[in-house]
């Protein structure tokens, strides 16, 4: 008789893959998702009028912000589900522990985190194109060069907003499942932190949590504070995760 001991390298390699082969309902849902949020792109609009050597001129502006707010949405529920009993005891398929599971896991959503930052900032050209088709005859569709030529921060950008919130959901998930307590604890949390957020005279901290990571301007500083912070929230989330194991 032999035993093969894996190195916890390959084991987690292997259950990234057979994430990525057996969640495809989180791909469905990010396409949904981001179309979603590209149809409210088209119908959120600003608009002016002008005239101009006789002519009325109209202009409209078409941003992809909304698909954005979606896909970082997105991120979090994604990252609540898989921490869920169904999500956890699909690891039971390898020989495995609670923290190769926690990792491949974290790895699985930093990857489709940045995948869904990719399709989100190409949202715009679908943008583009549909406001092309449905435009009337004699309309001109012009588009910023500014967001052609930022492509890449629009994704970088996006990406530190979806691997924050994503850890968030994890560990707000990972919450849960410690203790019920939490479905009512932290949804209380939030809406009260929503309602200091919209108090001028209550709400410094809200503002100084929002100015901190989205007033940045400098995008190697910004992407240091959303992994950094991103990283905190998992390794909590990684300790509760080992003390519910304890617990089951």
């Amino acid at each position: 008789m032999s035993f093969v001991q894996m190195k916890a390298s390959e084991v987690i390699g292997k259950q990234l893959v057979y994430k990525c082969k057996s969640y495809a309902g989180v791909f469905t849902s990010l396409v949904v998702i981001q179309l979603l949020g590209a149809l409210f792109s088209l119908l959120a609009t600003s608009g002016s009028m002008r005239s101009t050597l006789g002519y009325d001129v109209r202009v409209q502006t078409y941003t992809v912000d909304m698909v954005i707010v979606f896909t970082i949405f997105w991120g979090f529920i994604t990252a609540l589900l898989l921490t869920t009993r169904a999500y956890r005891e699909d690891d039971f398929a390898f020989v495995t522990n609670r923290n190769s599971s926690n990792i491949s896991t974290i790895a699985f959503l930093t990857l489709v985190g940045l995948i869904s930052s990719v399709t989100a900032a190409l949202s715009f050209y679908l943008v583009r194109v549909v406001v092309f088709l449905i435009g009337a005859e004699g309309d001109a569709v012009i588009s910023s060069a500014s967001v052609d030529a930022s492509l890449l921060l629009i994704i970088f950008y996006t990406f530190g907003s979806v691997i924050l919130f994503s850890s968030m959901g994890y560990v707000a998930g990972v919450m849960v499942q410690w203790s019920k307590l939490f479905i009512f604890i932290l949804p209380a949390v939030v809406i009260g932190g929503l309602i200091l957020l919209y108090q001028p005279s209550d709400g410094a901290v809200m503002n100084a949590f929002f100015s901190f990571y989205y007033r940045e301007a400098n995008l190697l500083f910004y992407l240091l504070k959303t992994t950094a912070t991103a990283a905190i929230f998992y390794s909590v989330a990684v300790l509760l995760s080992n003390r519910l194991e304890v617990k089951g």
